[in-house]
């Protein structure tokens, strides 16, 4: 008879050894499987290599595992979010290894990993310093590197309803890298709210088939990191420059694109495209139809966009999981992606994820991978630094994202288009002139028609 239940965390963790290789669940706080996670701090593990997209907020979770010195390298893509504390911490003190891997390749290389892919190739990180230490090759003309299979000893996923057998069914974007993960590892160990009898869950309906899975353990009421965590103080108003902004990049998205917004001032993007105009957000970690914020009192923490924020799904909108979300974006499904920079060149070159220094948390997430695969690319910036240096440069001297990948520019001053001449300025804010947006640039613009 197969039965995969197990009583409790602690009785499903309890074979997990020191030197083990943990894959943990869990997109920000959805889809953190916490009470697993404090079952392995409880059994006191060491000297694990983690791989996670985030490393976990205040000192819950993932960031408890890690404040408790039981992990000694992550393997993760985004290592500095909000409430990302202890991390930073042990990573400037040399106490914690890190290998940084783009968001859609970490995906992807656990389902090669799941499917006995030993590598693949891919044109993320191409150009950039992930690129380092690994294989090239040209196809059709492309450069791209090649990327390992990644495997588990275990992997901690939390999912919505199991049965015996191990079948799974996940809530919203909470699926996140979960079913990919259950497929990479050796021995796959889930919390779900129910377990429900069997043939409870539709065949047609199941996400995760048992085969995946070594053990189910139910937790009926788990934690939710934002009621562990103390919140952030609110942001500043977001002023009206941040806004006129937006709307004038919303009012060149055409009707009917599919488009990714990236986090911070991309966000606002959405409130602003005309309502004749239908538009389908996608969220990389894993919903096709993002809405509006709901009302507090309606906010689910496991229906979230990519900055972590609650999050809602239009009629026709679809949920699925971090390796076809990322086939979305780097098969080039995806139309226009709208993100922050730090630098972008005079040839589009963007750095956006790291200044270099050596103090400085590197965190990537998706942005290799959508500036690879996205066929039009928009930045969404202030034209200057807070202390006045220009972000459109000659050269990035930061490390870059990607290479001639930016399509367009908008900033507080201009709207510049990346051509093959230059950046040609295309329009002005309001009594703004091109000599100003000029003077705050650090490369060489061209007046666009009618300036």
């Amino acid at each position: 008879m197969i039965d995969k239940r197990c009583a409790t965390p602690a009785a499903a963790v309890a074979d997990i050894f020191d030197g083990a290789t943990v894959m943990i669940g869990g997109f920000g706080e959805a889809g953190s499987p916490i009470e697993l996670v404090h079952a392995l701090i409880d059994r006191g593990t060491r000297d694990l290599t983690v791989v996670s997209n985030n490393t976990g907020s205040g000192e819950v979770g993932l960031a408890a595992l890690i404040r408790n010195g039981q992990v000694k390298r992550m393997i993760c893509s985004y290592p500095r979010t909000a409430n990302s504390t202890v991390f930073p911490e042990l990573f400037r003190a040399g106490k914690i290894e890190l290998e940084l891997v783009p968001q859609g390749t970490l995906a992807e290389r656990m389902r090669a990993g799941g499917a006995g892919i030993p590598a693949f190739y891919t044109r993320t990180a191409v150009g950039t310093v992930l690129e380092e230490g690994k294989e090239q090759r040209n196809f059709e003309g492309h450069t791209y590197v090649m990327e390992r299979g990644l495997r588990a000893d275990f992997a901690l996923v939390k999912a919505w309803r199991g049965d015996r057998y191990g079948n799974l069914l996940y809530n919203k974007t909470a699926r996140n890298f979960g079913p990919v993960m259950c497929t990479a590892a050796r021995t796959t160990i889930v919390q779900v709210q129910a377990i429900v009898p069997a043939g409870a869950i539709d065949p047609e309906c199941v996400i995760t088939p048992g085969i995946f899975v070594t053990r189910v353990v139910e937790v009926r009421e788990p934690l939710q990191e934002s009621l562990l965590v103390k919140a952030e103080a609110l942001p500043a108003g977001v002023g009206w420059d941040r806004d006129a902004m937006a709307r004038r990049l919303a009012l060149d998205i055409p009707d009917g694109a599919y488009v990714n917004l990236g986090i911070g001032m991309p966000e606002l993007v959405a409130q602003f495209v005309p309502e004749d105009r239908e538009v389908f957000y996608h969220v990389e970690n894993g919903l096709l139809g993002m809405g509006p914020a709901p009302a507090p009192e309606q906010a689910d923490p496991e229906l979230i966009n990519a900055g972590k924020k609650p999050v809602s799904a239009v009629p026709g909108a679809a949920y699925f999981h971090h390796a076809d979300s990322f086939v979305m974006i780097r098969g080039g499904h995806i139309d226009i992606c709208v993100l922050g920079a730090m630098q972008v060149s005079r040839n589009g070159d963007l750095a956006n994820w790291s200044t270099g220094e050596v103090d400085a948390i590197p965190a990537v997430g998706g942005a290799m991978d959508l500036v690879a695969g996205v066929k039009t690319i928009y930045v969404i910036t202030q034209h200057t630094t807070k202390t006045g240096e220009p972000k459109l440069v000659e050269r990035c001297s930061y490390p870059l994202t990607g290479k001639r990948c930016v399509d367009r520019i908008y900033t507080d001053l201009a709207v510049i288009d990346i051509t093959p001449q230059g950046p040609v300025v295309i329009a002005l804010a309001p009594g703004v002139t091109f000599d100003q947006v000029q003077a705050r640039t650090g490369t060489a613009l061209i007046a666009g028609p009618g300036l």
